[in-house]
């Protein structure tokens, strides 16, 4: 080969190069330019060859995975206008570390808190929702070894399982944080290691899972503040009532446990909390519960503004519903325990762009975030990647303003006391469970075939 075939084909190869770092998810080029790509990789020490798949298409090509209707990495690929072999592609995810993918993150949120308005906090406070929830993966050995999988009345789960905790800001509805771990840590431990992450005055809204005096006193002690609603085998008559701060609102005294105390010592004997009587609608029946708080000041934190937060707990829920269904997050694809790992990341970083979409739009526009769809979103976003991939440099700002106006204006009708039951409306298809994997099945029956 002659030095002219040597630089023609240096030539093809950068087209095609700059032609795959363009073509993938322009819609959020603004919010995730590429500077901050290669910024971040900088700051990791992560020096790479200019190969075809660059850290810039791995990066977009995995958070499109994600953003596309199938989830895989394939059909992101596809929807690209791009062909390519899925073993190279798998060599780019590998060779990308994870802390390339922290740090972007870091930066995401670093970014959105600093184009924060004053409106976004309550009260100066952060509101922050927190949850567990599980996902599934291959059942490569690795991953059963690392996160281990259920146990129930049919024996063991066929696919290893990870144990998710997710904090979501319920006013922006941006996911700040997780933590991940086997399928038998708790969600408390989780919750524990996770607790140096937060902010100093953050206000956690957490389930009944995260009650207990001791808990309440480790919050406290994270300067962490909390609303949750009380354990179903506290009784509030028998606890030392200091004093009456309003109809159904007191302070209380909770002792905590010795046991607990014995394992950390440093553990006070009684911790002070405020609990208000709240009703609302759970599985479609009026209950009246207790709502425990740390925010103690009747005055700057009155009762029904902290009933109002609790009752909005159930915003976690459609948000990890987002997660693991709309992005794909419930079945990752991965085969080993960092690919998992980036592989989550990838999926909360496009969960997060599309609501950092959301967010621009409503402070654009004077919406509520709440009310915007976030799957005509998703849809919207899609589809404006695919114009501005094909669209000229001088039409872009254009096509990204009409994209944040269409947002806006995707709104769904408000929802009062909205109550999910999990129940299903169409039968599934009357197949067989395979309850073994494909692998065992072939090998059982391969002589019967």
């Amino acid at each position: 080969m002659n030095n002219r075939d040597i630089e023609w084909r240096k030539k093809k190869l950068e087209q095609i190069r700059e032609q795959l770092e363009s073509g993938q998810l322009n819609a959020v080029r603004e919010l995730l330019p590429n500077r901050v790509i290669r910024k971040v990789c900088e700051d990791c020490e992560y020096y790479f060859r200019t190969r075809l798949l660059t850290p810039l298409v791995t990066i977009f090509h995995m958070i499109g995975a994600g953003i596309s209707r199938e989830g895989s990495f394939q059909s992101a690929w596809h929807l690209s206008g791009q062909a390519g072999q899925s073993g190279s592609l798998a060599k780019a995810r590998r060779r990308l570390p994870l802390k390339v993918w922290k740090g972007i993150h870091g930066w995401m949120m670093e970014e959105i808190e600093r184009e924060s308005l004053p409106e976004e906090r309550w009260r100066g406070h952060r509101v922050i929702g927190v949850d567990g929830t599980c996902v599934s993966m291959s059942d490569e050995p690795e991953l059963f070894e690392h996160f281990g999988r259920r146990w129930g009345n049919y024996g063991f789960a066929r696919y290893p399982l990870a144990r998710v905790l997710v904090a979501f800001n319920l006013k922006t509805l941006i996911m700040l944080g997780h933590q991940v771990g086997g399928y038998t840590i708790g969600e408390i431990d989780l919750l524990r290691a996770h607790l140096p992450k937060f902010e100093n005055g953050d206000v956690l809204v957490l389930d009944r899972h995260f009650a207990g005096a001791n808990l309440y006193a480790e919050y406290t002690r994270a300067g962490i503040e909390f609303i949750g609603r009380v354990h179903q085998r506290l009784r509030i008559e028998k606890l030392n009532i200091l004093k009456t701060l309003g109809p159904g609102d007191l302070l209380v005294e909770m002792p905590i446990n010795p046991s607990y105390r014995r394992r950390d010592p440093t553990l006070p004997e009684l911790v002070q909390i405020r609990v208000i009587q709240t009703q609302a609608k759970i599985r479609g029946r009026r209950k009246v519960f207790w709502v425990a708080t740390s925010l103690i000041d009747p005055e700057r934190y009155p009762a029904h503004e902290i009933q109002g937060w609790y009752k909005k707990r159930w915003k976690i829920e459609g948000l990890i519903e987002e997660l693991k269904v709309w992005l794909g997050a419930d079945v990752l694809r991965s085969k080993t325990t960092e690919g998992i790992d980036k592989e989550l990341y990838a999926r909360i970083i496009g969960l997060n762009l599309i609501h950092w979409l959301i967010l621009k739009a409503a402070r654009q526009y004077h919406r509520s975030v709440e009310r915007i769809s976030t799957s005509a979103s998703l849809r919207l976003t899609a589809a404006y990647s695919l114009k501005m991939s094909t669209a000229p440099a001088w039409q872009l700002a254009e096509l990204y303003r009409t994209l944040l106006e269409r947002i806006a204006s995707s709104t769904v009708p408000e929802r009062v006391d909205r109550m999910e039951p999990r129940m299903i409306r169409r039968d599934t298809k009357h197949y067989p469970m395979l309850k073994i994997t494909r692998g065992e099945w072939k090998a059982l029956y391969a002589k019967a075939a």
